[in-house]
C-alpha cells in the first residue's frame, strides 16, 4: 500500500548554473506518532476517523529504508500510481539525493529539473513535500506502527 508523509520544504535553496533548483536540508520523514485517516490504511468503518500510527527510530533510520529514498524521483504532486521503471520518466521532475539522518528527521536534498515546478517552488505556490512510500502496518496498542518503510517518490505539493 502506498502511504504519504508531508512536511514543509526547506528554505535552503540554490540554483545551478543551468537553472536547476537544489533544495537542501529537506525533512522527508520523522520518527514519532502521526495521525492518519482510517481510509489511508484501508481500514473498514468510517474512512475519515483518525488512527495513530507510530514510526520508530529503528524503522525510519533502518539502512534499507534510508537507502530506498536515495535517487528516487521528485514529482509534481503525487502520481496516481506507484512509480516503476515503465512510468517513472513521465512523472519525474528531479531526484532525491544525499539522504541522511539529522536528529529525529530523515533529511535529503531535492534536485529539481522541471522549469514549471522550479517556478512554483520559487514563487511559494508549492512549499511542502509529501513522501510516497510503501510499508507494512502492524497493530500496536491503540493504533499501528509502520515497518519496512521503502521510498517510492518525493512529491512537491501545496500542502503536505
Amino acid at each position: 500500500m502506498l502511504a504519504y508523509y508531508g512536511t514543509q520544504i526547506s528554505p535552503n535553496q540554490l540554483e545551478t548554473e543551468e537553472g536547476f533548483l537544489i533544495c537542501k536540508n529537506v525533512p522527508i520523514a520523522r520518527t514519532g506518532k502521526q495521525l492518519y485517516r482510517a481510509g489511508d490504511l484501508q481500514l473498514t468503518g468510517d474512512p475519515e476517523r483518525g488512527i495513530w500510527v507510530e514510526r520508530t527510530e529503528e524503522e525510519v533510520f533502518d539502512p534499507a529504508a534510508m537507502a530506498s529514498f536515495e535517487g528516487k524521483p521528485v514529482t509534481d504532486n503525487h502520481p496516481p500510481e506507484n512509480l516503476e521503471p515503465y512510468n517513472a520518466a513521465g512523472y519525474a521532475k528531479g531526484h532525491v539525493q544525499n539522504v541522511r539522518r539529522e536528529g529525529d528527521f530523515l533529511m535529503a536534498d531535492l534536485f529539481i529539473t522541471d522549469p514549471a515546478l522550479i517556478s512554483e517552488v520559487k514563487s511559494n505556490a508549492k512549499r511542502e513535500i509529501s513522501c510516497g512510500y510503501v510499508c507494512n502496518y502492524v497493530p500496536a496498542g491503540d493504533g499501528y506502527k509502520q515497518e519496512k518503510i521503502r521510498g517510492n517518490h518525493v512529491a512537491v505539493v501545496p500542502l503536505g
